[in-house]
Order: structure tokens, then C-alpha cells, then sequence
């Protein structure tokens, strides 16, 4: 289950040009991301989605578009909408120019990348 701490252990760790999409057992997808400009965004998609659509929404999220199927969230209503629950799979998407695509079945297992590949040991 994620908890609080587990979210803002993650927000610490979002690059920039990054994407985060959690898919919850429920079938809601919520995401974070980190564009060029500005702060974080927090959304979340009252759906679960196909590898082809978790990639256009990546792609469309990292330019700054909006797509009409996403909802904003400020940052409560994010963790309000995430704590206490279990995650179905979690993505990261990394990088501008050399996109990654990393999944993850837990929250754990994202920490455990954010610890070995923390943007703060650079």
C-alpha cells in the first residue's frame, strides 16, 4: 500500500521531462509529471490504459498538452486519491531526447530505483 511518505519520497525524486503513471487496482491511472516549465502537475484518468495510450498521454503530457480524458489534481488531492491504496503497475518515463520506459510492481521497487539512480548523487 503507498503511503504519504512514499509519495513525497518520489516527488523528491522526479527529474525533469519525467512522467510517473500508477495504475490502481481499481483501474484509475494517476500520474505526476515534471515538464520543462513550471512545477509538478498531478492528474489522474478514471480508466486504465493500453501501452499505445499510456504512450501518446506521455508523450502529450511531456509537450504541455492536456488531453480532454485527464483530470488535474492538485498535489491533496493526489495523495488523497493514492494513500492507502495498491498499486496494479506503476511506469516511469524518463528523459527528453532518450526516452525510458521503466515498470515497476510496486512502490518498493520504484524507491529502490530512485535510491540507486537519485538525481542528488550527481
Amino acid at each position: 500500500m503507498m503511503s504519504a511518505s512514499d509519495v513525497l519520497h518520489i516527488l523528491s525524486e522526479i527529474h525533469q521531462y519525467s512522467v510517473i503513471l500508477i495504475e490502481l487496482k481499481d483501474a484509475t491511472t494517476v500520474g505526476i509529471s515534471h515538464p520543462a516549465e513550471g512545477g509538478l502537475n498531478y492528474f489522474s484518468i478514471n480508466r486504465a490504459l493500453s501501452t499505445g495510450e499510456r504512450i501518446r498521454l506521455v508523450n502529450e503530457v511531456r509537450i504541455g498538452k492536456t488531453p480532454n480524458s485527464v483530470d488535474a489534481l492538485t498535489m491533496e488531492q493526489f495523495l488523497a486519491a493514492i494513500e492507502g491504496r495498491k498499486p496494479r503497475h506503476i511506469w516511469l518515463e524518463t528523459g527528453e531526447t532518450d526516452q525510458k520506459e521503466l515498470g515497476f510492481m510496486s512502490i518498493a521497487e520504484l524507491k529502490a530505483h530512485f535510491r540507486v539512480h537519485s538525481k542528488r548523487q550527481r
